[in-house]
């Protein structure tokens, strides 16, 4: 959470002050502006608990392989290129190259919630290239999802071809494999909605179906990443009631940093064109919270913007 800028008050008078009257400090005074000096260099603190084993790096390749995704869900992005830069050191010594490959996967994910979109699209590329060479066909299609994810946000056309592909190579090579379709279809989806000529129809109908996958697969992380770009997908369209709808199913299913970031912010954003003023606006400080606390570089200043546009009652083009 950004810091209160009344450090120097009393602290039996804080320790007193009821949670409320905090909040609404929160919502008077703490100018994004003031903010942006503040971060804390601190990650979630499950991120102290997961640490792989203490003066064995000969164990570092196999823990990153099982832990690398948890650590990604949780937040702890800068923690997993710090090791997962080690352990890709550490399996080229051992000529573990395809283990090396999927830790370069991984860790290419960690770069791309920072923000650091070269660094993503370049482990991308280069455990991509290994991988189709070596016909590790799922590594390979994963590498196709990162690069369609990355150059959206790029704002790179080839998004939506990188989709495709994977799908292309999944249908091939994969065709059971329904947790990989359901996250091309997902980047399908958002590259599609992203274009500068959308086609929302297209993307709506590869969102849904991502995210009806996610349901029958009971994965609740996922289910709050497709449900929010299918809210977002009918915020675009215009239907804010839809979208509305839509976020607030995926409420009940929140648990990683990320998802509780993303979910305020989708949420200021259709409040916001609801002119919900006040509620948008506290939607947008919780977002800001939470990407300042994860050292989301990318999503704290959409949060400025949004938070900027709804205090002058103004809107900007999404």
């Amino acid at each position: 959470m950004p810091q209160l800028l009344f450090l120097n008050f009393d602290h039996c008078f804080l320790k007193h002050v009821s949670k409320h009257l905090v909040f609404l400090w929160l919502l008077l005074f703490i100018d994004p502006a003031f903010s942006q000096e503040q971060k804390s260099n601190e990650e979630p603190a499950i991120c102290q608990k997961l640490k792989p084993p203490r003066n064995k790096p000969e164990k570092l390749v196999d823990w990153l392989l099982e832990n690398g995704h948890r650590l990604k869900q949780e937040g702890c992005w800068q923690s997993h290129i710090r090791y997962g830069t080690r352990g890709m050191e550490e399996a080229a010594m051992k000529s573990r190259f395809l283990d090396r490959a999927r830790i370069a996967l991984n860790v290419s994910s960690s770069y791309f919630y920072l923000g650091d979109y070269d660094n993503c699209r370049k482990l991308a590329e280069e455990a991509g290239n290994y991988a189709r060479e070596h016909q590790d066909w799922k590594e390979y299609i994963t590498s196709l999802y990162l690069l369609s994810g990355v150059s959206r946000a790029q704002g790179r056309k080839e998004a939506v071809l990188f989709a495709e592909k994977g799908l292309e190579e999944l249908k091939k090579h994969k065709p059971d494999d329904a947790y990989l379709k359901a996250k091309i279809l997902y980047n399908l989806g958002g590259a599609l909605s992203d274009l500068d000529e959308p086609d929302l129809d297209r993307a709506r109908s590869a969102m849904l179906e991502s995210h009806k996958l996610y349901h029958e697969m009971n994965n609740q992380y996922e289910i709050v990443r497709s449900g929010l770009r299918l809210a977002r997908v009918d915020y675009l369209k215009g239907d804010y009631i839809s979208a509305l709808a839509v976020i607030q199913s995926v409420e009940v299913h929140l648990e990683r940093p990320r998802s509780r970031m993303l979910y305020h912010y989708m949420m200021a954003k259709i409040l916001h064109r609801m002119k919900k003023w006040d509620r948008a606006r506290a939607e947008a400080l919780e977002s800001l919270a939470w990407a300042d606390r994860l050292h989301a570089q990318i999503d704290e200043e959409r949060s400025r913007a949004l938070l900027k546009a709804i205090d002058s009652k103004t809107f900007v083009k999404d």
